[in-house]
């Protein structure tokens, strides 16, 4: 078996495991608690507005799309415009509640994730680093501003039927990604730890990353999916580490074994 699945599937594995624990579950309060208020406030202030707009917009009104509306209204669904309308109003605001979710367990939550991972699985890597809120949100702003930047500028590929479901979820890989594997290494790498790990890994939480956003297409996993994936880059970053510290002899006393 090749060894980066054996790695990524362990890290899954194990971050499903650890999401049943009672003290993880009690985490997917925030995220659920902050995707609700938006939510809510979408539909209060936005939701109608939007969709009135996505109607008139050049979006929808391509030659492709006036084809499919008078196709299907030939089989009786006549108000296939305003249900095409909700249908990309809804793939505009569910990446940034998901986002947001993603962010509010990145700054909030991990510190505890990475608390409890360092204490119940991997006590023998030492902490080199440390939590900087200010570094964590620095990192958390510009990945937002290029996941929604690169969100919107992809949405003309949505007009293609297979396009419209991976183009998102590769953002969505990405955003969890680049959020998750600092997040995941802040506390116990040191810099330059933190800087090879990312470079020789990246392939492989780019992966990790596709493989728990793939969650957020099956309700209500999505309610889960910003935890789990802290648990999930933790356990595959703490173990990470514990290997390249036993390869390099920077920390003699790590069993990777028992990680």
């Amino acid at each position: 078996m090749d060894s980066s699945f054996k790695r990524l599937t362990f890290a899954f594995l194990k971050g499903c495991a650890s999401q049943l624990r009672p003290s993880m579950l009690a985490l997917l309060i925030w995220p659920f608690a902050i995707s609700l208020v938006l939510w809510g406030l979408s539909a209060w202030w936005f939701w109608d507005p939007l969709v009135a707009w996505l109607k008139d917009s050049w979006v929808l009104n391509t030659r492709f799309v006036a084809f499919m509306t008078s196709w299907v209204a030939m089989i009786g669904w006549s108000d296939f415009g305003a249900s095409l309308a909700k249908v990309v109003a809804l793939f505009l605001t569910l990446p940034v509640i998901i986002a947001t979710g993603v962010i509010a367990v990145a700054l909030f939550a991990m510190p505890v994730v990475n608390r409890y991972l360092s204490s119940k699985h991997y006590p023998h890597v030492m902490r080199h680093g440390s939590f900087s809120l200010w570094a964590n949100l620095s990192n958390a702003i510009i990945s937002l501003i290029v996941f929604l930047f690169g969100y919107l500028l992809s949405m003309p590929l949505w007009l293609v039927p297979p396009l419209a479901l991976v183009v998102p979820w590769l953002w969505w890989s990405w955003l969890t990604s680049r959020m998750m594997r600092f997040d995941s290494l802040v506390e116990h790498a040191s810099p330059k730890e933190r800087e090879i790990l990312i470079s020789r890994y990246r392939r492989e939480y780019f992966i990790l990353g596709a493989m728990v956003s793939a969650l957020n297409y099956i309700p209500p996993l999505f309610l889960i999916t910003p935890v789990l994936s802290a648990l999930v880059f933790g356990h595959y970053s703490l173990a990470r580490l514990a290997q390249h510290r036993a390869q390099t002899g920077d920390s003699a006393k790590l069993d990777l074994l028992r990680s």
